[in-house]
């Protein structure tokens, strides 16, 4: 039996359904192009900047541009901005939520960058919170 006739049948078994990304890594996002690397980085499929270039239908510097965004701002450079149509298909080829997850926590000012001064009491309490949540997850 040759390798493609074994592996045929594991295709099948391939899951296609986005997944969300840790919320504390979100969290920790505080510009969409950092949401947008996270969402590369988590990818379910390992690719090179190349890669995902040629499947967004960009060129690589196009691509390396947004995802720098945040520092190209600070530096008063021609900044880029993400189309928000592509969101979609780049999370449908990485396989997470990060972007889409990292909008609803901006909205909700949920981020650790929109964050005044945090008392020790709230930052124990989100820590025993976020504690459950795991061990929930684990259990």
């Amino acid at each position: 039996m040759s390798e493609t006739q074994r592996t045929m049948p594991l295709m099948g078994a391939i899951d296609t359904e986005t997944r969300d990304v840790d919320p504390v890594a979100i969290a920790g996002c505080s510009h969409w192009s950092q949401a947008l690397r996270l969402c590369l980085q988590q990818s379910r499929v390992k690719r090179d900047q190349r890669s995902w270039a040629d499947l967004l239908g960009m060129s690589v510097g196009t691509l390396n541009t947004l995802m720098n965004a945040d520092h190209h701002a600070k530096r008063g450079a021609r900044v880029r901005h993400l189309d928000m149509d592509m969101v979609a298909e780049i999370e449908a080829l990485a396989g997470n939520n990060a972007i889409s997850q990292y909008q609803v926590m901006r909205k909700a000012r949920q981020l650790y960058c929109q964050r005044g001064q945090v008392s020790p009491e709230q930052e124990m309490a989100e820590l025993r919170a976020r504690l459950a949540q795991l061990e929930a997850q684990s259990a």
